[in-house]
């Protein structure tokens, strides 16, 4: 789970309950790019955006112990020190990747093949989509929307 918490004033409460109920379930924790909230929630990494995944290779060596994912939007990334990557949008999404435009399964296969890190599909992926991405060469499914839908329904 990514917890991303955008400067929020209750980052750090939020993200200890988070980091109870992930422990609870056995759920690894990554939060994005605050390495502060990070270290104060006890999570298990951090997740970086695009920009700042050249920063990687620093943070891992201050925290050899962390998992380091980064986003991806499929041109030239810096992947030293990286874990893994979240390529997107693979389908047309809304949200931040809204104005970008869906690489589709061969898109998403294509960068997949070329990257060295694993890759996770994010994107407008919805139920009926999972079985077009076998053999696309994703490590896994990352999801924005369908988590959010979730929890509202136990609102």
């Amino acid at each position: 789970m990514v917890y991303r918490a955008f400067g929020r004033a209750d980052a750090a409460t939020t993200g200890r309950r988070l980091r109870e109920a992930t422990r609870q379930a056995g759920v690894r924790l990554l939060v994005g790019l605050d390495m502060a909230l990070a270290e104060a929630v006890q999570a298990d990494g951090l997740h970086l955006p695009e920009r700042a995944a050249g920063q990687a290779q620093a943070i891992h060596a201050a925290r050899p112990d962390w998992l380091l994912t980064a986003a991806w939007h499929g041109g030239p990334v810096e992947c030293a020190g990286l874990d893994a990557l979240v390529l997107s949008p693979v389908f047309s999404a809304g949200g931040a990747s809204a104005a970008r435009p869906a690489l589709g399964v061969e898109g998403f296969r294509d960068r997949a093949e070329a990257a060295g890190p694993p890759v996770y599909a994010l994107g407008g992926i919805r139920a009926g989509d999972v079985g077009a991405l076998a053999g696309s060469g994703a490590c896994g499914l990352a999801a924005v929307s369908a988590i959010q839908a979730a929890f509202q329904a136990f609102a």
